[in-house]
């Protein structure tokens, strides 16, 4: 990856709309080079998908809670198990495993406090060998981006 195949990235992490004119006019490049450098980082899984990102407080989720995980069992069956389950939550908008005293790291949206008391009771205590839940709630949010420092 060389400083093109950067400009490239950075300029369609900040603007996904351009065309690629647009793109070959912000990062110096004619049409064509563009367009192959674009296409070969795609092939390469540099650039997963092209998406809009939603802002969930204007939707209603008002609370942002973070689970942290510990599992009963720490079996390679019990971790695809759990998270095989996790994939199909859609109030889980992300998972990571995790080191320490916790085994995973949720984030999960919610419309309100009953209604992530209602998540809690009804989907994540559910989830396969869960041994404990504990949960921070955020408060503020003070930073949130996609964007990858390239």
């Amino acid at each position: 990856m060389d400083d093109a195949d950067k400009r490239i990235l950075r300029a369609i992490q900040e603007q996904p709309e351009l065309t690629m004119r647009e793109l070959g006019e912000v990062t110096g490049l004619s049409h064509t080079p563009c367009w192959r450098r674009l296409k070969r980082l795609r092939e390469a899984g540099y650039i997963t998908e092209k998406r809009y990102v939603l802002d969930a407080q204007k939707l209603g989720f008002d609370i942002v809670a973070f689970c942290l995980v510990k599992l009963q069992l720490h079996t390679q069956e019990s971790l695809v198990e759990f998270e095989t389950a996790v994939e199909f939550l859609p109030e889980v908008v992300e998972c990571y495993s995790a080191t320490g005293d916790q085994d995973y790291i949720l984030k999960v949206l919610a419309l309100s406090v009953r209604d992530y008391e209602e998540t809690i009771k009804q989907r994540l205590l559910k989830l396969p060998h869960i041994g404990s839940i504990r949960t921070s709630l955020a408060l503020n949010e003070i930073k949130n981006t996609p964007d990858v420092p390239v």
